[in-house]
């Protein structure tokens, strides 16, 4: 089966907007979690609140793989 231009545009474009939510996720994810440690640094009881909150960022990035894996199968 050969891929035409549009088929390879859509491609690309899912995969660039996966990383960039990917890239984006990660960033957040991170700032949340040091801002965790930091408080349990600090003496805060926030461990379980921290790693709740983290799971948050990480639902969008998994909302963009499925995305995008629909995508590449509508392609098909």
């Amino acid at each position: 089966m050969e891929m035409t231009i549009l088929q390879g545009i859509a491609i690309f474009a899912a995969g660039f907007t996966l990383g960039i939510v990917g890239l984006f996720s990660a960033i957040k994810q991170g700032q949340i979690c040091a801002n965790g440690i930091a408080g349990i640094g600090a003496g805060y009881d926030v461990f379980g609140k921290s790693m709740v909150l983290a799971v948050f960022p990480e639902l969008y990035a998994i909302v963009a793989f499925a995305a995008t894996f629909l995508i590449a199968t509508g392609l098909q």
